[in-house]
């Protein structure tokens, strides 16, 4: 009954953004509470606190984070959709994964699906699944390896959202740390 009295508020949304800063996502300046609230209401930033300010971060109508992806894991229709896959790993990786010559091969209904790339003059050439429209499930814990190889305190972060997206980030093990710590979510190494 006295409950309600004693729960603790959810931060409010420009809090939420700042804790998120704090722990190494790095906003764009289109990334303010106005232009949050566009999309969603203050109820819904309560409703979900962290989890919702990094989906909309993640997004990309417009891009609000550079580090942060919403990624729906659904998106494999034709040529050039492990291409965009690939550059955005290239991009939250923040010149860490310098990938170049990035093309692909897409047809659903051959069953056939491959991803090619050349990183630092040695070429890569992954053959991917095909189950529909849905992204082949190594893509990423490859991706996740690669950078890890690689000298540099980054790495890929995955948070299960609940269904068929995930937010991918980039962080130093500090950072995910933080990110833990303040937002109460299940921020995990991607692998």
């Amino acid at each position: 009954m006295f409950e309600k009295f004693f729960k603790k508020k959810p931060p409010g949304l420009e809090e939420q953004l700042e804790q998120l800063r704090a722990c190494g996502v790095r906003l764009l300046p289109a990334a303010t509470p106005e232009a949050l609230l566009e999309a969603w209401s203050q109820a819904d930033f309560d409703a979900a606190p962290f989890l919702l300010a990094a989906t909309a971060l993640g997004g990309d109508s417009p891009p609000l984070s550079e580090n942060l992806w919403h990624f729906d894991t659904e998106c494999i229709e034709d040529h050039g959709a492990y291409v965009a896959i690939a550059e955005r790993f290239r991009d939250l990786a923040n010149g860490d994964l310098p990938l170049v010559a990035i093309e692909d091969y897409v047809d659903v209904e051959e069953g056939e699906a491959w991803l090619a790339f050349t990183l630092e003059g040695t070429e890569h050439r992954w053959t991917c699944e095909v189950s529909d429209d849905w992204v082949d499930p190594t893509l990423m814990t490859r991706f996740a390896e690669l950078l890890a190889g690689r000298r540099t305190a980054h790495r890929f972060t995955y948070l299960d959202t609940g269904g068929q997206d995930c937010i991918i980030g980039c962080f130093t093990e500090d950072e995910l740390k933080r990110l833990q710590k303040a937002t109460g979510l299940e921020w995990k190494w991607l692998a």
